[in-house]
């Protein structure tokens, strides 16, 4: 990575030729910096302003056109993707780790906002609606989390999302609410509170969470609830306003179960990849699988799937010109670490290890897909069907 130090208070104007040669910027691009590193094969799209007194863009990093970065304190983690026309305007530090993956039309006005690998914004979500330049103005976001499109998170007191938060489009977060007929004088108090969301919550579509409310770990809010008081960890709840509905079991799976899980979500791929227009080989057997054989549409990017079941024998290492993927329901990381050609998706621990691929990458969405994400020092990316890409090319 490529460091300047610009030692003047007043923000100047970086000169392009201070970026590494790997940095590609589109025209009218801004960038104003007390000190900047910005990392190896970054891209910034045009149009976009860069404002920070201590910025870091990490390796890889896309930034989409007509952005507007502005942060005391701003980083952007290994790989992250900015997408065209989002609004930061953070007092102190914004701040998303690598394989962050930011929408388009974002907006984020808080005093301080950070989240961790692998973290997904979704579309219009905004950060704000009101109060949110007060000092308790701060949000938390843990490791993969994923917020869906059109989402409010109104963080006039502190917001709190732990590891592996999910939720639907149009989740509405509130941290105050008043209205001048019901004040003190009135006999009624304004609501100014925090909100806590633990870590692998799952929030759905339309639910509303009141200041001062907390959902436990692992608890699933039902879509169009309103959250107004605490919910405990691992329940089901819904309503008006939310109420327990029956306890979950989250003990994990046997391996039995887990691995004809696994199973159910390759057959799904097969289809999903008939539909993109690669070639698929999988024959299988009642009790035995077998591998399944991929190719993109032209041939190339050849790979052998491989299911392990606990006491299978390890694979054959891949003959040249073909790939191996192989998944693991344990961690078999002392018997074998993946060389040259071969990956390994441990789907139990979410560890993704050794080679990539269009195909590889594509089998990791479709895990990711059926909530068994695996590696996080990426985003995903999936093969597009070529009835959708021979349109695009028709007039690019």
């Amino acid at each position: 990575m490529t460091s300047t130090i610009l030692p003047s208070p007043a923000l100047p104007l970086v000169d392009a030729e201070r970026l590494p040669d790997s940095c590609r910027t589109g025209p009218g691009v801004r960038i104003h910096a007390g000190r900047l590193t910005v990392g190896e094969g970054v891209r910034i799209g045009a149009g976009t302003t860069i404002v920070g007194d201590d910025v870091v863009i990490g390796d890889g990093t896309v930034i989409g056109p007509d952005c507007d970065l502005r942060a005391a304190t701003l980083r952007l983690g290994t790989g992250s993707e900015i997408g065209p026309r989002v609004r930061v305007l953070v007092a102190e530090r914004f701040a998303v780790g690598g394989a962050a993956r930011i929408a388009p039309d974002v907006q984020v006005l808080c005093r301080d906002f950070t989240a961790g690998r692998l973290f997904y914004f979704g579309d219009g979500a905004r950060v704000g609606y009101g109060g949110t330049t007060t000092s308790t103005a701060r949000v938390r976001i843990g490791d993969r989390v994923t917020i869906g499109q059109h989402t409010i998170l109104n963080a006039n007191h502190e917001i709190t999302l732990g590891d592996g938060v999910g939720t639907g489009s149009y989740l509405a977060i509130w941290t105050h609410g008043y209205h001048f007929g019901h004040g003190p004088l009135n006999g009624t108090e304004p609501a100014y509170a925090p909100v806590r969301i633990a870590r692998d919550a799952w929030l759905g579509y339309h639910v509303t969470v009141l200041p001062g409310a907390h959902v436990g770990e692992a608890t699933v809010v039902a879509a169009g609830s309103v959250v107004t008081a605490p919910l405990p960890a691992g329940v089901l709840a819904g309503g008006v306003p939310a109420r327990v509905k029956k306890s979950l079991d989250l003990r994990p799976v046997g391996d039995d179960r887990a691995h004809e899980a696994v199973l159910g979500v390759l057959r799904g791929w097969r289809t999903e990849l008939v539909w993109k227009g690669c070639p698929v080989e999988w024959q299988e057997r009642p009790g035995a699988p077998g591998p399944l054989t991929v190719s993109l549409a032209d041939g190339s990017h050849r790979t052998r799937v491989v299911l392990l079941a606990p006491d299978d024998p390890w694979p054959a290492t891949p003959p040249p010109g073909e790939a191996l993927a192989v998944l693991v329901l344990g961690d078999r990381a002392a018997e074998h670490r993946p060389q040259g050609s071969v990956a390994v998706f441990e789907v139990r621990s979410g560890r993704l290890r050794g080679h990539t691929s269009p195909v590889i990458e594509d089998l990791r969405d479709q895990l990711r897909r059926h909530a068994v994400p695996c590696g996080d020092d990426r985003s995903f990316s999936s093969i597009e069907p070529e009835a959708f890409a021979r349109l695009r090319r028709a007039a690019a």
